[in-house]
This record gives C-alpha cells, structure tokens and sequence, in this order.
C-alpha cells in the first residue's frame, strides 16, 4: 500500500507517494519528537524504512536565488557582508562581539537535524515508543544498514535546470557527507522534482510554490 506524505511551509507544498516498498512517517508531527523539540532537537521532515535501509529526508523549497534567498549555500556566502560590519568596529569590541550572517548555512541546518533525528531515534528505542520503534530498531538490529540522508532541494524553473543545479547539489552532497562522516555508512542525494530518481520509489504528486523566498 502506497503512502502520502504532504510538507506545507511558507515557501511551497510537496506532497510525495512512497511505494510499498517504504514504511514511512512525518516525523516533525510524531508525537515523540513534539516532546523533545521544545529540549532543542530539531528533525527531519519524513523517514521511511525499506530492506535496503533508513531514509531520512528533509525538504526546502527554495525560489529565490542565491543571493535573496533565506539560506547561505555556501559557508561564506556572507562573508564580505561580515567584513565590512567587522572593519567598523574597534579591536576591543571584536573581542566581545560575533559578527555573522543571520541566513542559516544549508549544511549545517540539515546536518544538525539529522543528528538530532538519530539521537531522538536512539531515545525513542529506549522508552519503547511504538510509533517509532521500526525506524529505532534498524539502527541497532543491523549495523551494516545504510542511512541514506535526502536533500529535495526544489528551486524556481531556472534554478532547477541541470547546468545550474547539479554543480550546487554536488557541493551540497559532499559538504553534508563530510558533516556526518563520523555516523558511519550514511549514503546522501540531493535532489529536486527533475532529478529524483524513479528507482527510489518515490513520486511527486503535488508541486506548488507559495512565495519567493
């Protein structure tokens, strides 16, 4: 039986179907995660479980380019925005002040949610959670299992081109993976409506962008 699976935010709507293949839930809606969020935790958007592995995935629907949009794609995006306000202050002050951009790096955003999913996996096998034991008992029962991290990254039409995307996705991916290198075999994609792959078993039903941030 196929699942759906709908992210709404300011930006976009997604909604996916998941093949049989997956076993999947929401799980910033889990009522589990909804009482370690408000401890600091951050997580992902959906997991799934197949016998090929655990799929975390996070979705962003990102319009705007580069340059206006909400996030950094790159770690020092900002950094001549950073100099000129650091170049205004004295030494005394840069020894009681940081300076830095206030638009999140993607990478660090979507390396700390997966870490936190991973821990609040970890919790949840500890207090038997039902809803979540699945995804928890994979991570402990086979130690060889992949972990495949997916980044659907949508853009505006431009933007979602291959000549413009994959260099961005192909920095993304190797930036995520060196994050989160110490968890072990973690697999990691980034990808948008044009190149997800068919194989995967995972289909876009609804695409529809909401602002141009």
């Amino acid at each position: 039986m196929t699942t759906i699976l709908t992210e709404k935010t300011v930006t976009g709507e997604l909604t996916f179907e998941f093949s049989d293949k997956w076993k999947t839930c929401k799980y910033d809606e889990q009522s589990f995660y909804t009482t370690i969020k408000y401890q600091g935790f951050k997580g992902v958007d959906f997991i799934a479980l197949s016998s090929n592995g655990l799929l975390l995935m996070e979705l962003k629907y990102v319009i705007a380019s580069d340059e206006k949009s909400s996030l950094r794609f790159t770690v020092d995006a900002d950094s001549e925005k950073t100099q000129e306000i650091k170049m205004l202050l004295t030494p005394e002050q840069l020894k009681t002040v940081i300076i830095s951009s206030a638009r999140p790096y993607l990478v660090d955003e979507i390396s700390k949610k997966v870490r936190d999913t991973l821990l609040g996996l970890c919790a949840s096998y500890q207090k038997s959670e039902i809803e979540l034991l699945p995804y928890a008992q994979s991570i402990f029962t086979n130690k060889n299992q992949p972990i495949l991290v997916l980044l659907f990254l949508e853009r505006n039409a431009e933007l979602n081109k291959e000549e413009n995307f994959k260099p961005l996705a192909d920095n993304l991916k190797l930036a995520i993976e060196q994050k989160l290198s110490c968890f072990g075999n973690i697999q990691v994609g980034v990808v948008n409506s044009l190149t997800l792959p068919p194989t995967l078993g995972i289909s876009i039903l609804e695409n529809t962008p909401r602002s141009s941030l």
